[in-house]
């Protein structure tokens, strides 16, 4: 997916993390979930044209803020691989779990200066909180055999769907939308962080048999993985509850199962695009309304 936001938009990041010291530069990977940043940024820039004005240095500072939770998500995974860590290995993943609260730090302190009224302010340092938590409890549910698709999509919609509706409420808020239209902007924005990340995930999942491996060994199971395990959970049963690691056979006997669970992917995703049209077509017509349509039908093709 093609996305080219605003150029001001997809430029202050880097501007922002500069400013800050050295050692949290120097840790801090800006390619780590590009693809998704794009989509935010686009999401935000669609709502800000419920308002004819220009983009402000406010708005385009505000557009960047969710991006530093994105961060400090991608450096402090809920997730990893069950081996014997390094002295070493250990202290770089403590510092970036110091790094990844600096970050929300940095967060909380710039909402206040972008023009957020205080019951917006504090709504989404709730948010933020909730982004947090999200990700403990998602910690928890690694090697869960209790995982369902339903644990999964509440677990998507509260993280990665819970940025994207920061992101609109943030651009609906300070383009002077109500509060209805503010809230129904964070439905939109939950639901394309939402979709694409399921997209995302089901993509890279296809592509590369190894990624499945490694998911499986980390104990993150994919959508796909959920809905085959609904198929035949005794086949899976048998398969997690192996007393050594599985063979590459079996990896690929089960890699060959989360395939054949394409459909199911495709439909809830399908079933999340309808309402999410049904959501858009609520906000007054207009060039966000178009804009919004337009990123619908790029998500729809990847």
């Amino acid at each position: 997916m093609n996305l080219t936001p605003d150029e001001r938009l997809g430029d202050a990041l880097t501007t922002i993390i500069y400013q800050y010291p050295p050692m949290v530069r120097e840790m801090i990977n800006l390619n780590a979930g590009e693809k998704e940043r794009l989509l935010r940024l686009s999401i935000f820039e669609a709502f800000s044209h419920l308002s004819e004005k220009d983009l402000t240095i406010d708005q385009i500072t505000a557009a960047q803020l969710p991006e530093l939770l994105a961060l400090a998500t991608h450096l402090n995974p809920p997730s990893f691989q069950p081996n014997n860590l390094t002295p070493g290995e250990f202290a770089s993943q403590k510092a970036y779990s110091y790094v990844a609260s600096y970050l929300m730090n940095r967060f909380v302190h710039s909402l206040s200066t972008v023009g957020n009224p205080p019951q917006v302010l504090e709504e989404l340092i709730t948010d933020a909180g909730d982004v947090m938590l999200a990700q403990v409890r998602r910690l928890q549910f690694n090697y869960n055999q209790q995982f369902k698709v339903a644990d999964y999509l509440a677990d998507v919609k509260a993280r990665w769907g819970l940025l994207g509706a920061m992101t609109a409420k943030q651009s609906a808020v300070l383009s002077g939308a109500g509060n209805e239209i503010v809230s129904l902007a964070g439905q939109i924005g939950q639901a394309f962080g939402t979709a694409s990340y399921i997209t995302h995930e089901f993509q890279q999942l296809s592509n590369d048999p190894n990624l499945f491996i490694k998911m499986i060994t980390a104990g993150q199971y994919p959508l796909a993985l959920l809905f085959a395990r609904q198929q035949d959970p005794q086949w899976f049963n048998n398969f997690f509850s192996s007393n050594h690691r599985p063979s590459q056979e079996i990896f690929n006997q089960a890699y060959n199962l989360v395939l054949s669970r394409t459909d199911d992917v495709k439909q809830l995703i399908t079933d999340i695009f309808s309402q999410l049209i049904l959501d858009i077509k609520v906000l007054p017509a207009g060039q966000t309304q178009d804009e919004l349509f337009r990123l619908v039908e790029k998500l729809k093709k990847e």
